[in-house]
């Protein structure tokens, strides 16, 4: 095993130096909190900090560190940057996991240590029905189900009734009793017990919260092991917590020797829809005793659009601190631009000419833009793709929204891995993971030469086997099991314990055979087929288009934001949190930002009324809404060559 060093001997790995208070934060030996804006480099700051505690031994075998993030994505980026820096023997003591993942792990491992009241069956079911949408069919189920009528329920608002007391009170339900003639009580209890005595057991990833909170609150075996176990806790885009996740947090860890390093910046919190707790950061800061530490440095984009982006933060905070350029450059190619259109079909032309000048003049590849909306892309989507089928050769664009999670799913990278090689395509870093993940899940005794060679055979398998299989998902899922049993399908579920209950491990591989035959395209040979499949469902080629929430934490050369308009805002009574997703979406840019209004859209007028404060925020940062003539449209757009 390679030796520690000391602390003194230890320097950032892979880059050249830190700013003075990153430097700080990874060194520290106490609660902290991290406020980093846009290109601060949260997740190299969260990297390095893992780097010298492991290197040092100051978080000394067997204890751990657990880094908790919010999208999977992140939670594997981070992996593989500690990964990368480490020996596999001191990166192995690091988990980087989902909120979701984490909790479902602890239910799952200590599912016996609930009251038998509160205890879900063994192979429960996740729900994806429960839901605050669905907050008014669950009451009415509940009343139904206490012999109630809907009079006796219609002064109960439905969705603060699910937020408030069927997630928000669960922390009391050990003490139901004394609330047994409060009638919402009542309906929630009674939801709770129906789900939970079903066989199969139904919960969504909110009520798996409760439970573990509960599950840690009532047994401290099972909180001294998981203190016991890290001796390190990052938590990562820290200003979307929920009160749920904070619950647990805060249980798990408060008064003990394990030390939380938080990181976020309040100026991006744009999940309050989803229950984010306001001023969490702060909450933190108080209940921890947290040292907090400022990051300046932005190290993503060019000055002009930092200058920007200090402009807003401080519409948003006044009291936010001015960024910086992360090499203390003061000048370079930072465009931003706003553009009024006379409708939705003039502005897809200009978009589409935009795009193709990107793509063929300066050779910005397709999955370094990326086009923004505030809502649905659906809505905004429609007259830009007609716009682009026309004129786009060797690209597209794609919604994202329904594959982005998909693809971060450790089967799906597992799958696609195994087709990529099998195909002949670009395999070698597939092939390298998938004898990673060999390594990982061959059991004892078994020899490694032996296994090696039956993924060999797996894959020759694959191969041969693509080549006769017709573009039918029943066909396709047969013969992908067929690979995944040279890992083992349950040694893998052991490796990725999201998959144990249930069957969300099934319905994740006919998703992903569903879009594989869907993207089949009869070529010249059948693997150029499923190539070409593959590569769709990946995005290769694709320009993304996204909504901002699904956005965060990623970044591109060149960012389109379509609808800066009312439709798109109407929550603008609540500017910070608006103001907030319009930060989100200008800060991931590195060079170029452009924004839309079209006065017609969806048929109809569009107005600037309520947005206005939005652009007046633009204006007081020096940028003017121009009218687009779509003849000049690109004289509008200086180049900007990618680097």
């Amino acid at each position: 095993m390679k030796r520690t060093i000391t602390p003194e001997e230890w320097s950032p790995v892979g880059v050249s130096s830190l700013e003075q208070a990153a430097e700080f934060a990874v060194r520290s030996e106490t609660n902290g909190v991290v406020v980093a804006g846009p290109g601060a480099g949260k997740t190299e700051l969260l990297a390095q900090r893992a780097d010298y505690l492991l290197r040092t031994g100051i978080c000394a075998p067997p204890r751990r560190i657990l880094a908790i993030s919010f999208k999977r994505d992140a939670a594997r980026n981070l992996e593989e940057r500690v990964a990368e820096r480490l020996p596999k023997e001191m990166a192995s003591r690091f988990d980087s996991w989902t909120f979701d993942k984490f909790s479902k792990q602890m239910l799952d491992r200590f599912r016996k240590g609930l009251p038998t009241c509160w205890r879900p069956v063994d192979n429960y079911e996740l729900s994806f029905w429960i839901k605050e949408q669905n907050a008014g069919r669950i009451l009415e189920n509940c009343a139904s189900a206490l012999g109630l009528g809907l009079g006796d329920i219609a002064h109960i608002p439905r969705r603060e009734w699910y937020n408030d007391v069927f997630i928000g009170a669960f922390p009391l339900l050990e003490d139901i009793a004394e609330y047994s003639d409060d009638l919402e009580y009542r309906l929630a209890t009674a939801f709770w017990k129906g789900c939970l005595v079903r066989q199969p057991s139904i919960i969504n990833f909110q009520m798996i919260s409760r439970l573990v909170e509960l599950q840690l609150r009532m047994n401290p075996a099972i909180r001294n092991g998981l203190r016991a176990t890290y001796a390190f806790v990052f938590l990562d885009e820290f200003q979307d917590t929920t009160n749920l996740q904070y619950d647990i947090v805060k249980t798990a860890f408060h008064d003990s020797s394990t030390i939380l390093t938080a990181v976020g910046d309040p100026k991006q919190c744009i999940m309050t829809w989803a229950g984010a707790l306001d001023g969490v950061m702060k909450t933190f800061a108080n209940d921890f005793s947290a040292k907090p530490y400022i990051l300046r440095r932005n190290y993503r984009s060019e000055p002009e659009l930092i200058t920007i982006l200090g402009s807003l933060a401080k519409q948003i905070e006044p009291d936010a601190i001015e960024p910086a350029h992360g090499t203390g450059k003061t000048s370079g190619e930072g465009q931003c631009r706003v553009f009024e259109f006379a409708d939705d079909r003039a502005e897809a032309h200009a978009i589409s000419q935009l795009l193709d000048y990107s793509v063929k003049q300066e050779n910005i590849p397709p999955r370094e833009i990326c086009i923004l909306c505030r809502k649905l892309v659906v809505n905004y989507s429609q007259e830009l793709f007609r716009s682009v089928e026309h004129r786009a050769e060797g690209y597209g664009i794609r919604d994202e929204s329904s594959l982005q999670d998909l693809l971060a799913e450790p089967i799906t990278i597992i799958l696609s891995d195994a087709i990529t090689v099998a195909t002949g395509t670009s395999e070698s870093e597939s092939w390298s993971r998938l004898q990673e993940l060999l390594a990982i899940t061959t059991p004892k005794g078994k020899g490694r030469r032996t296994a090696s060679r039956m993924l060999s055979l797996g894959i020759d398998y694959l191969a041969a086997s693509l080549l006769v299989t017709e573009p039918e998902p029943d066909k396709l899922l047969e013969v992908l099991q067929g690979v995944l049993a040279v890992f083992g399908v349950e040694r893998l579920k052991q490796q990725f314990p999201q998959y144990i209950q249930g069957d969300y491990f099934d319905k994740l591989m006919t998703q992903f055979c569903d879009n594989l035959c869907t993207r089949f395209v009869s070529e010249a040979s059948p693997l150029d087929g499923w190539r070409t499949a593959l590569q769709s469902i990946i995005g290769m080629n694709s320009i993304p288009m996204m909504t901002v929430h699904k956005s965060k934490g990623l970044e591109y050369h060149t960012v389109i934001f379509m609808g800066l308009e009312d439709a798109a805002f109407n929550n603008l009574k609540d500017p910070v949190e608006e103001g907030n997703n319009f930060f989100v979406a200008f800060s991931r840019a590195k060079k170029r930002v452009v924004f839309t209004f079209s006065r017609r859209r969806f048929g109809s007028q569009q107005r600037q009324t309520n947005v206005q404060l939005l652009y007046d925020w633009l204006a007081a940062a020096g940028v003017q809404i121009e009218p687009a003539d779509q003849l000049d449209f690109l004289n509008g757009i200086p180049s900007i060559q990618h680097e």
